[in-house]
């Protein structure tokens, strides 16, 4: 059990041609949407908060603005900790899902065990799971917020998703430093990669927090990738807390990034129009997520803008 333990110590803490990288344990956590389950539905992260004795989690998405806790989430910590409350400041704001909210300054912030120090996190009133002071003596991690991409600029951010981990470094190591890569554009810390599809280069942004879909676009264009209307599957899904449905359909050719062809996956769209002003002011196709890459490592250098596959 010693010599299992060391060795699996060892595949965490160290990568390819023995360089030693801080890697951070991710989770696939599942779902069920309208009957169906999906396995792979969001990835969190093990995360602590201000110091305080609990094990909490976060889900990573890119495709978000804010590190952000969530307000009925951390409801119960915040009248435990009277000291951990006091660092919410009412006079400085961000804004999330069009509201005004606070944020909580200075708070000392640990993914996995890499300390990411005092950061000033938003905090996002009314939203969240309604907790009660059971969840303080609770021993599972508790879902308190949204990692955003805010923690990653300037720096290179590794998403090994075979091996569930990720981390973060100043600048790509040499084991990835072969990778497939290509520049992406950067609008508010969210990125935007070129992928051809249907013989023509568009750009999507790179959301981790769209893990169902490796595809979702317009209803216009989804039909005009795929050549037809006819609708290959459905998903009931939800953004913020809002339920709707989208609809699948298969692109007419494969999908590549640079000269990788990515794996066949449908394009997805909703009839509510629900993304097309996002895809406007951003200037993209639509949106990608973690399903193109889920057999790959994938390198966001921030200082460079550009991403890579491995």
């Amino acid at each position: 059990m010693a010599k299992l333990f060391a060795f699996l110590f060892l595949l965490t803490t160290t990568s390819v041609w023995g360089q030693q990288l801080p890697w951070i344990p991710f989770h696939w956590e599942g779902g069920t949407l309208a009957g169906r389950h999906f396995d792979k539905a969001a990835i969190t992260v093990p995360v602590t908060l201000g110091g305080l004795p609990h094990k909490f989690k976060m889900q990573l998405d890119l495709g978000a603005l804010n590190t952000t806790v969530y307000g009925n989430a951390i409801a119960p910590y915040f009248a435990q900790y009277p000291a951990f409350r006091a660092k919410l400041d009412t006079t400085r704001t961000f804004h999330i899902q069009s509201q005004k909210n606070p944020l909580l300054i200075g708070v000392r912030l640990r993914l996995g065990s890499v300390d990411f120090g005092p950061r000033d996190l938003g905090y996002f009133k009314g939203f969240g799971d309604q907790l009660t002071t059971k969840t303080l003596t609770d021993k599972a991690e508790v879902h308190v917020g949204t990692i955003a991409p805010d923690l990653f600029q300037n720096r290179v951010l590794i998403i090994d998703y075979p091996h569930q981990r990720l981390c973060v470094v100043n600048k790509v190591p040499a084991a990835y430093a072969q990778a497939s890569f290509q520049p992406f554009k950067i609008k508010d810390g969210r990125i935007k990669i070129p992928l051809r599809i249907d013989g023509q280069t568009q750009d999507l942004m790179f959301d981790t927090g769209s893990s169902l879909f490796a595809l979702l676009t317009t209803r216009p264009r989804a039909i005009a990738s795929a050549g037809t209307e006819a609708v290959q599957d459905s998903i009931k899904t939800s953004s913020w807390g809002e339920y709707y449905y989208v609809y699948g359909r298969q692109p007419k050719g494969a999908i590549y990034f640079g000269n990788k062809p990515l794996p066949n996956a449908l394009v997805f769209a909703d009839n509510l129009r629900k993304f097309d002003k996002l895809y406007e002011q951003e200037a993209v196709w639509g949106i990608t997520g973690n399903a193109f890459f889920l057999h790959n490592t994938v390198i966001i250098d921030y200082k460079n803008h550009v991403f890579g596959v491995q």
